[in-house]
């Protein structure tokens, strides 16, 4: 456990139904928020949290690729009051690993968001088949004229307009969904060409890259979060939003820079399979053994009882929470009076 100084604490946060309180994260550790729906959990730590933290290291608050719509819903509907009192000096990066999508269109992949396709295209932008030709990583991209299909444009795709009838998309007549023009798809790595691989799941391409440290390190830490079945190139629409945040997260461990980071997930738990569980406990453990702060909010008391810290929220919904009704490690907020998460904490705690 961290040292008891060792904290952020955040004096009179005031926001929707939050009534002016006073909280303490402790640094270094795993905290995990609690309370029932509308107790005022995210608006503690999605809103008053960040955005204290983030004035604090003069970050801007924003979504990649969003738009004036979109700012507009985030823009929150009370505004944020309190400040911060201690625990900045170890804070220097916020990192807010939220739901929202990796890319709004199709072109945006897995692959391409950690960065792990700019490694295969340099793979097959070295084979001697590829040099021969001149041809460079930037053919291997489906985002760049020359290696990518004319009639998509890289897309894999082709709307049809119907009389009468929404357009529909079909399967591209010319590549077949491959995204590449018939001259880049006879480049091949390891009998493989580039359309094969990103059509392999994170699973298949662990093992076909195994002697490619960089690539396999990517794909472990992939795999690690739960997403072995996940295609390369799987669209990003096509993508969950507790997918797109481990994505996000499994993007953040890959990072060479490490510690004094404060990392905040809402609900990271969403629709993960029990046995996933346990792998993400597995990695933001990991990350607060690297000097990180991790703060979630979480229903799933597993996570709960594994933490390090619990900041319990309510007692109620709406007006009747906001306050915070208990704080310390998990046995003790197990046993407070009037929390309505200490019976389910016990219960977790004693293995049911």
């Amino acid at each position: 456990m961290p040292q008891p100084d060792a904290r952020i604490k955040v004096r009179g946060a005031r926001t929707h139904n939050l009534k002016g309180i006073d909280v303490a994260f402790p640094l270094g550790a795993l905290t995990t928020v609690t309370g029932v729906s509308g107790s005022g959990k995210s608006s503690l730590v999605s809103q008053a949290l960040v955005e204290l933290v983030a004035a604090h290291l003069g970050h801007e608050i924003a979504a990649e690729g969003e738009d004036e719509g979109e700012a507009l819903e985030r823009a929150p509907s009370s505004p944020v009051g309190g400040r911060l009192a201690t625990g900045t000096e170890g804070v220097k990066r916020l990192v807010v690993v939220d739901q929202k999508p990796i890319g709004r269109t199709p072109r945006s992949n897995l692959a391409t968001y950690t960065g792990l396709f700019d490694h295969v295209r340099r793979l097959f932008a070295s084979t001697k088949a590829a040099r021969s030709r001149k041809y460079g990583a930037g053919r291997f991209s489906f985002n760049v004229a020359g290696g990518r299909c004319d009639t998509c444009a890289g897309e894999g795709f082709v709307m049809v307009e119907l009389l009468f009838l929404p357009s529909v998309y079909t399967p591209c007549p010319t590549c077949h969904g491959t995204r590449y023009n018939a001259k880049t798809l006879e480049i091949e790595y390891r009998g493989k060409n580039v359309a094969d691989v990103l059509g392999m799941t994170v699973d298949a391409a662990w093992e076909f890259l195994a002697d490619e440290p960089h690539a396999h390190r990517s794909l472990g830490v992939l795999r690690d979060v739960g997403l072995g079945y996940l295609r390369l190139g799987q669209p990003a629409t096509e993508l969950s939003g507790g997918e797109a945040q481990r994505i996000k997260l499994a993007t953040e461990l890959q990072r060479s820079e490490r510690g004094n980071s404060l990392y905040v997930r809402d609900e990271p738990t969403t629709g993960l399979h029990p046995a996933d569980v346990g792998k993400l406990l597995t990695q933001l453990n990991g990350l607060v053994e690297t000097g990180n702060t991790v703060v979630v909010v979480e229903h799933d008391m597993r996570v709960v009882s594994a933490s390090d810290w619990v900041i319990d929220v309510g007692p109620g919904a709406g007006d009747e929470g906001g306050t915070v009704v208990a704080a310390g490690p998990p046995a003790e907020v197990a046993r407070a009076h009037g929390s309505r998460t200490a019976p389910y904490l016990v219960r977790a705690l004693a293995g049911d």
